[in-house]
């Protein structure tokens, strides 16, 4: 993720949904060969998440792929706007 004077995060995204299409695996079958929490594998899918080295190795070799092709350099970005004060949101005070 790389936050930018605009205010907004780039979320870098990887090529771990269309993979998975390709073989018609689920997050499930990926996290089993990976050895890995399923969920943890939805949010690197989906790009909620940063994959440490270990986890992105663990994916690509599940996967059957060389690491750049399952996470490439320079893949397209998707932009979200970061929230004020950094966090996920603020709940107002009332009176």
């Amino acid at each position: 993720m790389d936050l930018e004077p605009d205010g907004e995060v780039h979320v870098t995204r990887n090529a771990v949904a269309h993979l998975l299409a390709e073989r018609g695996w689920t997050d499930a079958a990926l996290a089993a060969g990976a050895g890995l929490d399923r969920a943890h594998v939805n949010q690197v899918k989906n790009g909620r998440a940063l994959p440490t080295v270990a986890t992105a190795l663990a994916i690509a070799r599940a996967l059957g792929v060389p690491l750049v092709v399952a996470f490439p350099p320079g893949s397209s970005t998707s932009r979200r706007p970061r929230h004020p004060g950094g966090g996920r949101g603020t709940i107002a005070a009332t009176s």
